[in-house]
């Protein structure tokens, strides 16, 4: 890709599309019309897409992790399959497991630092696994001889992607917080709309209900004039 459309990637959604109409168009003033076109078929990300992306380009080596594990898995459902060896297969499900949760961490990492509310995490997630398993199945992924798998570990936050400091601590709390307040405004903000509107309605009965009075009254009168009326002729 070229650099200055990599460098859209990094971009956050609500920034992308101004910016990549801008590009398109000082690429087709600079005459290079493949470039320009190039850049105007690039599609705004949503927020899962754009956090998954972000993870991969700066934390790659779980994403490496997890591509190396997922392959080891399908090498051993092969093993097992073919010469019936299991205790291969349970080793490298358990390291899958590992890296995805590394990778899980890494995802929590970047709605903390961009300040994007946590319910983005599974979608972000599901699309890493997602692409990832496609290289593996298409077998556009290869375990080159000199990489080795990681070794299963306890399942801790790793030292390069730890959500555990102080500090992401109290942004991922701000986050919830100011989450949570938001449901709790648009919570009230319902609440008041139905109330107001039993107001009003009940508004709505007493005046109809005055003016069924009103006319009850004046349907009395009536009657009563015309009695009056009646009796004077007689």
């Amino acid at each position: 890709m070229r650099p200055e459309l990599d460098e859209l990637a990094d971009l956050p959604p609500e920034e992308f599309v101004a910016a990549r109409d801008a590009l398109a168009k000082r690429l087709r003033a600079e005459g290079d019309a493949p470039a320009a076109a190039e850049a105007r078929a690039l599609r705004r990300p949503t927020v899962p897409q754009w956090v998954a992306g972000q993870v991969r380009r700066h934390h790659p080596k779980v994403v490496d992790d997890l591509r190396a594990t997922s392959l080891a898995v399908a090498e051993a459902q092969e093993a097992a399959i073919t010469r019936g060896e299991r205790d291969g297969l349970r080793e490298a499900g358990e390291r899958r497991r590992q890296a995805l949760a590394a990778v899980g961490r890494a995802v929590d990492l970047v709605l903390t630092e961009t300040g994007r509310p946590a319910h983005h995490r599974e979608e972000a997630l599901r699309a890493i696994e997602a692409s990832v398993t496609a290289e593996v199945t298409s077998g556009s992924f290869g375990l080159p001889d000199d990489v080795e798998l990681p070794d299963p570990v306890p399942q801790e936050p790793a030292e390069a992607v730890d959500p555990e400091l102080p500090e992401v601590q109290r942004r991922r709390a701000e986050a919830e917080a100011e989450a949570e307040r938001r449901r709790a405004e648009a919570e009230a903000e319902v609440q008041r709309r139905r109330a107001e509107a039993a107001v009003e309605e009940a508004e709505a009965r007493v005046r109809r209900a005055r003016q069924d009075l009103a006319q009850a009254e004046a349907e009395l009168e009536a009657a009563r004039e015309h009695a009056r009326r009646s009796q004077h002729q007689a």
